[in-house]
């Protein structure tokens, strides 16, 4: 009765909150498949007869950190089907830059029973591996009542997510001990997840699998040019920017570049719903504004904007300095491991707390640089932009800490095979 009720809750609010999504521009063809009207592709592999693995990324930092995970499953059991999903555009659009033809990203199932299990059926997954915390009650009971082994993969338990767990035990609970093991980044959140009553032998450490990310990328159409117009000038990437971020950063390019007449700004928001409303707050402080899939010069007053969706590495691998977006706000940030992987410099605001433990051993380490203002940025700015020998010292104790924390893909695909006995 208790998954009747939620089912008709969820259902009721997904359709409130349709509207709000088109306002913002987040509509799009492949939405309504999320309600359980399968696209061609999702419809055609339930004719195949063969089962798959099914990987839950929820967004872009996951998606992305799917890549290390698909290539050894790739390696590992060339023969098994791989499907994943994930529940954003730009999520979707880095999958399919990097799965294969006979691979299928597609939007995930809202977590509605019918609609579940709807896709289990076309999918028939024999292992579904979910990353980090989406721990969605119907994804999980419907799963495993169909046979399917569950393995959180890469899983963290947030200050705010243990404490809604723990409130809501009654409902979470039973959900949560139909999962057959628990991948987790660090001894935190696997304590987390013992005081959640798993038994501990259904839990494992195998760290972070975001440190495992490659410095490759499929270069996008723009990359030549745009490699070009940047040569012998110092390019500033603010990635993943959200509202309130872009008024904070344009001011502190203004006042920099009377001291740096070659330095160039390069904004990438994180919604690109929210381009044209930037790009009108760039003319606003009256510099010239210019998308980057169309950027033909790159004069000293303009500000490009990156528009396209899954390209934010290549920009990243062009960088001198990096701002990580969504830390002066209360976004609780982005993954500052994107840039390290290039050897760049990186700074962030005071708002980490989606990549906490990422973010202390970047301190720890001497890494990157936390600001708990734009004062604190415009400050760290100056002093980076004045030393190229401190930009590359900084750039390179990043990459150092990648090459000690690498290996986590790899321990979790051992335990994934010994679990799901394949």
């Amino acid at each position: 009765m208790i998954y009747f009720i939620y089912d008709i809750l969820l259902l009721i609010a997904s359709v409130a909150y349709l509207p709000f999504y088109a306002l913002r521009g987040r509509v799009h063809k492949r939405i309504f498949s999320r309600l359980g009207f399968l696209s061609p592709d999702i419809q055609a592999s339930d004719g195949e007869g063969k089962s798959a693995i099914w990987i839950h990324a929820v967004s872009v930092g996951e998606a992305r950190a799917v890549e290390s995970l698909v290539r050894l499953i790739r390696g590992r059991w060339p023969r098994e089907r791989i499907v994943v999903s994930t529940v954003t555009p730009t999520g979707y659009a880095i999958l399919r830059k990097f799965l294969k033809k006979d691979e299928l990203a597609f939007f995930a199932p809202l977590d509605i029973s019918w609609v579940v299990a709807k896709f289990i059926r076309a999918l028939r997954p024999r292992l579904l591996l979910v990353m980090e915390t989406e721990l969605w009650p119907n994804l999980l009971r419907l799963n495993a009542a169909a046979g399917t082994r569950i393995i959180l993969v890469n899983g963290r338990i947030s200050d705010r997510s243990f404490q809604g767990y723990r409130n809501l035990s009654w409902f979470f609970g039973p959900a949560l001990r139909k999962v057959d093991l628990f991948c987790m980044q660090s001894e935190e959140s696997a304590r987390r997840i013992r005081r959640l009553a798993i038994p501990q032998d259904r839990i494992r450490v195998t760290g972070n699998i975001k440190f495992d990310l490659q410095d490759d990328f499929i270069e996008p159409a723009f990359f030549p040019k745009f490699k070009d117009l940047i040569g012998g000038q110092i390019l500033w990437v603010c990635g993943s920017t959200h509202d309130n971020e872009e008024e904070a950063v344009l001011a502190l390019y203004k006042s920099l570049r009377k001291d740096f007449t070659n330095l160039r700004l390069v904004i990438a928001p994180r919604h690109l719903e929210r381009l044209d409303k930037i790009r009108r707050l760039i003319r606003v402080n009256g510099l010239e504004a210019a998308f980057l899939s169309k950027l033909n010069s790159f004069s000293s007053a303009q500000v490009a904007l990156l528009d396209t969706m899954g390209d934010l590495s290549a920009v990243y691998s062009l960088a001198d300095v990096v701002f990580i977006g969504g830390s002066l706000v209360k976004k609780g940030g982005h993954n500052p491991i994107e840039p390290a992987v290039f050897g760049k410099p990186v700074l962030f605001g005071p708002f980490m707390d989606n990549f906490r433990e990422i973010r202390d051993i970047f301190i720890k380490e001497k890494a990157a640089i936390e600001v708990e203002h734009s004062q604190g940025l415009e400050y760290e700015m100056r002093r980076l932009l004045a030393s190229p020998a401190e930009r590359k010292a900084l750039g390179e104790r990043g990459r150092q800490i990648l090459s000690g924390h690498r290996g986590a893909t790899e321990r979790t695909i051992s335990e994934i095979a010994r679990k799901a006995g394949l």
